[in-house]
Formats: structure tokens, sequence, C-alpha cells
């Protein structure tokens, strides 16, 4: 149990009732028919096109059910977040340290400071000498986070500065793989191989795109989020396009995979506002989604890991409505049984 404070911001901040009556489309759209599904899987592409408006109806049942233990879990969940998408790329604190650090984080208020100042009040409370950069990695993480969400949800967009500032906070003080500094809220100015290469059936291998037109294809890119922002049918799909389709770009030296994640679901959360998305709590679950990314990239194929994603949105939303019927609450009459048993095939498949 967290710790009483004044404030909340975190569950403030995703609150956002407008967005969740809105999924009508929009000019910018990845939509149902572009999942991929397994054919080991027994579920059809009609089954899915009933999953976003559920997931939103469930987004309404816990956003009402603004009680303590509500909160709770949904910092928790957002916890888990920040230590997977760290721990993608060896980075950040175990899950118990990611924990205990962001409920500090939350308990204090302090994500309205700078991020220096933060590690000074960390440093204030902490047993340990100095704020690592492990540690740096997950107080910088919640930051970035919150500072795009308060952009998409006050501004309603994001500029290509508040992108580059975002960079730039994720990655403050911490060099890239190579060692290098400097390179944070800057467009990367080198040819690079992202991870391993991606061979291709025809021989060749697929390399990211080349730094001079980094550019030109983010500026494309972000009217095409800012679009997905103002209005989609399927938020997840249209998500997973952009995230594949950032990570094929590979705007930065480094950060690039995270930038992915924190970006997915700042878009997903605009609908689906207590539905977060966690992309690899274990090793296994890690290395799942590492190759569900790696073959959506080799293929060209984003609708791979859209439907990886769903799948995960559809566990995340189930697991919440479980506890939600432990205590009974009024809302839950606003999710249909059939709805239900579709997202439990699809969670199951």
């Amino acid at each position: 149990m967290l710790s009483s404070a004044p404030t909340r911001p975190l569950w403030s901040i995703f609150d956002t009732p407008e967005r969740r009556k809105n999924l009508d489309g929009g000019p910018f759209q990845y939509q149902t028919d572009g999942y991929r599904i397994p054919p080991w899987c027994a579920i059809h592409q009609s089954d899915l096109k009933t999953i976003p408006d559920t997931l939103g109806k469930v987004a309404n049942a816990l956003a009402n059910a603004a009680n303590s233990e509500a909160q709770d879990a949904f910092e928790k969940e957002f916890a888990k977040f920040i230590y997977s998408s760290n721990a993608m790329e060896n980075a950040g604190l175990n899950q118990s340290d990611t924990w205990e650090t962001v409920r500090e984080l939350l308990a204090g208020a302090s994500l309205t400071k700078d991020i220096d100042d933060t590690c000074i009040w960390l440093e204030s409370r902490s047993q340990q000498p100095e704020i690592d950069i492990s540690r740096r990695q997950v107080i910088q993480h919640v930051h970035a986070f919150i500072f795009l969400k308060k952009e998409a949800e006050t501004r309603g967009h994001l500029s290509e500065a508040k992108l580059l500032e975002c960079h730039k906070i994720l990655m403050n003080g911490i060099p890239s793989d190579q060692g290098f500094m400097g390179y944070q809220g800057r467009y990367r100015q080198c040819e690079m191989v992202a991870g391993r290469p991606l061979k291709l059936r025809t021989g060749g291998v697929k390399q990211v795109l080349e730094a001079d037109l980094v550019a030109s294809k983010m500026s494309m890119w972000i009217a095409n989020y800012n679009s997905a922002l103002e209005n989609t049918s399927d938020p997840v799909a249209t998500a997973s396009f952009l995230k594949i389709a950032f990570l094929q770009i590979h705007p930065f030296l480094d950060g690039n995979s995270r930038m992915s994640r924190l970006l997915f679901n700042t878009l997903v959360t605009r609908y689906y506002p207590h539905t977060i998305i966690n992309f690899g709590e274990t090793p296994r679950d890690r290395t799942k989604y590492l190759n569900t990314v790696r073959e959506s990239r080799r293929r060209n194929a984003p609708g791979i890991f859209a439907f990886f994603a769903l799948k995960l949105a559809a566990k995340s939303s189930l697991d919440r409505l479980n506890e939600l019927y432990k205590s009974g609450p009024e809302e839950m009459a606003l999710v249909k049984e059939e709805s239900i048993e579709v997202m439990e095939k699809l969670r199951d498949c």
C-alpha cells in the first residue's frame, strides 16, 4: 500500500473522460483487418472488431472505480511497465527496487520537480549515498512518460520539439551503448544497425533508415501520431503500426526502443486511460516481445505486433476487471458478458 500523500498526480492525468467516448475513427487509421492472426489461434478478424469497444467500456469501469485500492493497483501496473521497459534493455533496477522508487516518486508528488531536484530529493530519503545510473534510468523513465501524457492531454498533440525534449528527459546523463554522450534530444547523424541484423528471405539484410532521411520521415511520423491522438477507431492497432514505423526509422543514437514503448502507451492510454500494457515482466515475456518486434520489422508487417499487443491489452483489462469483481462496483454492468468472452478467447489463444 502506498503511503498517504496530499496529491496523486498519476491517477489524475490518466483520467480523460472525453477520450473514452470517442472511438469513431479519424484521418489516420490502422484497423482490425490489419491484424496478423497466427494459424494456431482459433479466433477470426470479425471477433477482433468488438475488442476496441470492449476495451473502451472496461476503461470506463476502471476509471469510475476511483477508490484507493484501484489507484494503488494501477500505480503498481505503471511500475511494472517502467520495470519491464527498462529490463528489455538491461537497464534500470530490479522489480522490487523499481516499485519502491516509483512509489517514492508518487507519494512525494515529485513528478512536478526537475529531474535533478528529484534525484536530490530521493537521495535525502535513501540510505544509498548517491543516485546511480540504474536508479536514474527508473526516475527518468517515469518523468518521460508523465511528460508525454501531459503533452497529449493538455495540448492534444506532440510537436517535434517536445518529442526531442522527451528523449532528452529519458536519456539524460546516460551514455549510449557505444559510450557517447551529447546525443540526447537530437536525431542521429550517423548510419547504424539496430541490434542483430534482420536477415531477409531474399538473402539481404534489413537496415534502419539512412541518417539523412530521419528528419523528414519523423516529420511525417509525428503528423500521423498527432492524427491518431486526435481520433482513431482502433487505438491498439494504430499504436502498433506507429511503434513499428518508429523503430524502422530509429531516429536516435540510443533509447529508441524505450521511446517507442512510451509513445505506444501514451497513445493507448489516451483512449483506454487505465489500461497500461506491460510488454515483459518475465524474461520469457521479454523474449516473446523482442521476437515479435523483430519479425514485424523484418517482414514490414506491423499487424504481427498489433495482434501480440492486443492480446496483452485484453489480458491487462481482464486482470483489472477481476479486481473490480471482488469489490462489485455498479460500473461492471457496462461490460457485456459476451464481450468479455471474446477477450478471454483472445487472451488464451
